[in-house]
């Protein structure tokens, strides 16, 4: 495997908040599935020596050594395996499993970006420049301060250190395509904008702690200003608040000996500016003759600077402690700690927690949005959108939600905020919130959520995929026992059904229930299926209804029990089979509304359409038939019953179209017909008891 650029002390000091149970510290590569190959990045600033595998072998037997920043040049599953021996000879392991599949962005308008660090795995960035990452990626800079938290994504945006930082670093940086799914992870290296000087003067004596000098060349004889000459044997002491010159020439006399000199300035002040754009700059404040370096691991200086400049990237933060060697016309002085610290990071985008289980939600929606710790939260919202339409399949991406726009952000009280979202009207609604967490001038990036509330619109489909079904047009029931909850918790429910809705047993309604042909609408109720209304509504139209029989069971079992409710009835097809008794309608302090409706209700001993008590009933243009020993279209106790323009026929041994007791009743312009085996000259379509009062009026009978 190539290794790449020896690796630098300063740029782990600096850049990154380690955890700090792992002895051995990574910093590349990390969990996770990449579309790149991952640097190999260890800080080694602890010392020790380094192997590493990249199949899980043990690394001392059958991996390499590390001696710097490497590619691991692998694809597929990967487990990394570290190992550390420390100065003392002790053993520390780490291992890290990640994936990788190459996706050199091919085809996209971002190519030509991956192509820079795609093959080698580091982007090489020189202060000053401008790094711009993609529109088409959100970023990330760093490693997370907390393994709990997800990366702290932000929009893509063009990056820029100010040209007068000279801190080299490793800065891990994350980008995701959230429309291909894609992402990167590689490693920038950051250098300065320019290259120092490399200069130093040979002197023949040493400087340690500013003020002490050591004469080296014991061939030489030394003066300290207007001192006389001598050959120091022992360190001296000099006062470095006020210059000094330092004066050599060959031990041995010769008339054309040049004498040298060197002055010692006085030593210079350290000065710490902050730019505007916060940037921290160091210089000296002196002698022009002072120069800075920054102490590499070993201990050593390289480039001199006139200033140090230390700046991060937006969305990275930088801190730590630096020691500058201070340098006086190439000769070294002394060295001065500094500290630094710039926070660019943007605060953890909010958190929203909410109880909607999708894009879609079926009931009060309730958020809770969380910033940061500490920081201010912002929050947007959008006016409510009413939907008119219900037949679409809702999602985030249509295009009816791209013109909803978010009112001004608002800066709200404390670190989290509460919402609760509901359906107002029949019409699903759609909202919008965004939010976003700001600390000082560092804003996170927002985040959105969105959500339909559709408390009232269902869809069932015979043909339907049950797995995932949610009652929505693109997932629509397959079962009546998904709509059992509903019916008892909205206060509407509209249900589109296409293909055949089979009702096995007994379903409370409490909300205002309305069945819609949404294609060949078939109800089909089990022997012990039924719908019982309370205190609601049913509507039921274009439906065609029919039922399954059970020889043995005895009891009446209704298709629709009303209880203080209202049913309407327009444009159905009713075919019903009773075992013994049967009732398609049974009714309690209810109202009833039919309409061009043909219904026929067959049993072996009892049958008939509606069983009333206390209820009011309109029947208009309908044909209704009633078949089974005894045979009744309408039993009614109590009551209103107004029937225009019907056909009612009874069929079997005996029968009536009504019996009527207690009840205000009118029948117009009806059509009552019989085909009874028993059948005297007493038997009359309508029975009424002397409580009744009925209106009769173009009534036509045959068969009785």
């Amino acid at each position: 495997m190539k290794k790449f650029l020896q690796f630098c002390f300063i740029s782990f000091v600096a850049s990154f908040g380690l955890p700090l149970w792992a002895e051995i510290k990574l910093l590349s590569p990390v969990e996770g599935t990449w579309a790149n190959r991952q640097m190999l990045v260890i800080d080694n600033s602890d010392g020790g020596d380094f192997f590493y595998s990249v199949d899980g072998a043990d690394p001392e037997t059958f991996g390499f050594a590390y001696d710097g920043p490497v590619l691991l040049d692998v694809d597929g599953d990967i487990q990394v395996n570290v190992t550390r021996i420390t100065p003392e000879g002790k053993k520390e392991k780490y291992s890290v499993s990640y994936k990788v599949k190459s996706d050199n962005g091919s085809g996209t308008s971002y190519k030509d970006f991956v192509q820079t660090f795609f093959d080698g795995g580091i982007l090489n960035y020189s202060s000053g420049s401008e790094l711009e990452i993609p529109s088409d990626f959100m970023f990330y800079l760093g490693l997370s301060s907390d393994t709990n938290l997800p990366e702290n994504f932000m929009a893509a945006r063009t990056l820029r250190l100010s040209p007068s930082c000279v801190l080299s670093r490793y800065i891990p940086c994350t980008i995701l395509d959230k429309e291909r799914d894609v992402k990167y992870r590689f490693i920038i290296k950051t250098f300065p904008q320019s290259a120092g000087v490399y200069s130093r003067r040979d002197v023949p004596f040493e400087i340690s702690d500013w003020d002490t000098i050591t004469f080296t060349d014991i061939d030489q004889i030394y003066k300290i200003d207007s001192e006389y000459w001598g050959l120091p044997t022992e360190p001296v002491k000099l006062d470095r608040s006020v210059s000094h010159m330092i004066s050599w020439q060959p031990l041995e006399y010769d008339a054309g000996n040049p004498i040298e000199f060197f002055v010692l300035p006085p030593k210079p002040e350290i000065i710490r500016n902050e730019a505007d754009d916060g940037t921290i700059v160091y210089s000296l404040r002196g002698d022009d003759s002072y120069a800075l370096s920054i102490m590499n691991s070993d201990g050593t200086y390289s480039e001199l600077f006139q200033n140090v400049g230390i700046d991060a990237f937006y969305g990275d933060a930088v801190s730590g402690n630096l020691i500058l060697g201070v340098f006086a016309n190439s000769v070294y002085q002394g060295k001065i700690s500094v500290s630094y610290n710039i926070n660019r990071r943007a605060p953890q985008i909010p958190v929203i927690k909410t109880n909607a289980e999708g894009f879609v939600s079926r009931g009060v929606v309730d958020i809770k949005i969380s910033g940061a710790k500490g920081s201010d939260l912002y929050i947007a919202l959008s006016e409510p959108l009413n939907l008119e339409e219900t037949e679409i399949s809702y999602t985030p991406d249509d295009p009816i939600f791209k013109t909803v726009t978010l009112g001004a952000y608002k800066k709200v009280k404390g670190d989290s905020f509460s919402l609760r979202w509901a359906q107002n009207g029949l019409n699903p609604v759609y909202y919008k919130v965004a939010a976003y967490s700001k600390i000082d001038d560092n804003a996170s990036s927002p985040i959105e959520f969105a959500v339909v509330i559709d408390q009232s619109n269902y869809y069932f489909d015979a043909s339907g995929i049950p797995e995932g079904a949610d009652g929505t047009y693109k997932h629509p029931f397959t079962d009546f026992k998904q709509l059992a909850e509903p019916l008892l918790k909205q206060r509407v429910v509209k249900l589109n059904v296409k293909g055949e809705m089979r009702i096995n047993e007994a379903y409370n309604v409490s909300a205002n229930f309305e069945i819609i042909n949404g294609g060949d609408a078939r109800l089909k109720f089990g022997p012990d299926g039924s719908l019982v209304v309370k205190a609601s509504t049913l509507e039921l139209s274009d439906c065609r209804i029919t039922n399954v029989a059970e020889l043995t069971k005895k009891s009446i079992v209704p298709l629709i029990k009303l209880e203080n409710s209202v049913l309407t009835m327009k444009d159905c097809i009713i075919g019903t089979e009773f075992a013994r008794n049967g009732t398609v309608i049974d009714a309690s302090n209810s109202i009833i509304n039919i309409s061009d409706t043909i219904a026929a209700a067959n049993a072996v001993s009892y049958a008939s359409f509606i069983s009333a008590v206390k209820s009011r009933i309109s029947i208009k243009k309908s044909s209704i038939n009633t078949n089974a020993d005894t045979s009744v279209v309408i039993s009614a106790n109590g009551g209103n019953i107004a029937a225009q323009n019907n056909e009612f026929m009874v069929t079997g041994g005996n029968g009536r179209i009504a019996e009527l007791f207690g009840v205000t009743a009118s029948f117009k312009e009806n059509k009552f017909k019989a085909n009874l085996v028993n059948t005297t000259s007493k038997t009359v379509p309508l029975y009424v008891n002397k409580a009744t009062k009925l209106t009769e009026e173009k009534n036509s009978v045959q068969g009785f």
